[in-house]
């Protein structure tokens, strides 16, 4: 990699994670490691460039247009997301709580599209978010669909999971048994519950070949744990819903 343009790179990421806030050029310099002159530098020919915009002298830099007037033409993965999204609305009806969709890419998880709330809403303004790939139920299982090979090449790039996003996971042979074990019982469950709220999220990998590694999440928050049943229906929703998606994604495959 050209060191310049992936520190340019670098400098984007980090003004794009704070969504829309302004951040400091100090800020920039600490969050990627690059020295603060030659941070000045690469900022100043970004703001030139229209990728960055100065806010002020002290508030720092927002995202300029041109960043964005790089997306014009097209959602990422707009298809994905049109065949995904009924069934996301559906399991967030029956459900009510928070369905998504992830996909893997590069080795980083992404939610392209998710419904939530009371009022079934879609998010098809073609939000990326970026989420840990190691301590998410969507990012296992992904990982726990991928054949040996591709396991090593990522684990290679990206490494081990840290011990607090997944505990016990010292080498690539624990993290290959754990991920047969996730494979045999289809739907991954996290919880990550407190005295005053339960919060789990569940994932599920979808089969969708040109596009690589995707799984379908549910996010369930409440104040209650809930019942065997509940968590028996919950898996029902999500396992039918996920059912609907591949069917529809080999169906499109068959047109093509």
């Amino acid at each position: 990699m050209i060191q310049s343009v992936g520190r340019a790179l670098d400098i984007l990421m980090t003004v794009s994670d704070m969504r829309g806030e302004p951040v400091t050029l100090g800020t920039i310099a600490q969050k990627t490691g690059i020295h603060a002159s030659t941070c000045a530098h690469l900022v100043q020919t970004l703001c030139e460039k229209g990728f960055l915009s100065q806010v002020s002298r002290t508030s720092g830099y927002i995202l300029g247009a041109y960043a964005y007037y790089l997306t014009r033409y097209k959602t990422f993965h707009k298809e994905l997301i049109e065949t995904c999204n009924p069934a996301l609305k559906w399991i967030q009806r029956r459900t009510g709580h928070t369905a998504l969709l992830a996909i893997l890419v590069e080795g980083e998880k992404f939610v392209i599209s998710y419904a939530e709330d009371s009022k079934y809403l879609l998010h098809e303004r073609g939000e990326l978010f970026r989420g840990n790939l190691y301590n998410s139920a969507t990012g296992r299982a992904m990982l726990s669909t991928m054949h040996r090979g591709e396991l090593a090449s990522l684990v290679q790039k990206i490494g081990l999971p840290r011990e607090e996003d997944w505990p016990g996971i010292d080498s690539l042979n624990t993290l290959e048994k754990e991920l047969q074990v996730l494979a045999e019982k289809k739907i991954v469950c996290i919880e990550n519950s407190c005295d005053q709220q339960y919060d789990a999220i569940y994932g599920i990998s979808i089969r969708a070949p040109r596009l690589g590694n995707c799984a379908v999440g549910l996010h369930v928050r409440q104040e209650a744990i809930p019942t065997e049943e509940e968590q028996r229906q919950i898996e029902k929703i999500l396992l039918a819903g996920t059912r609907e998606i591949n069917r529809r994604l080999r169906f499109e495959r068959e047109l093509m």
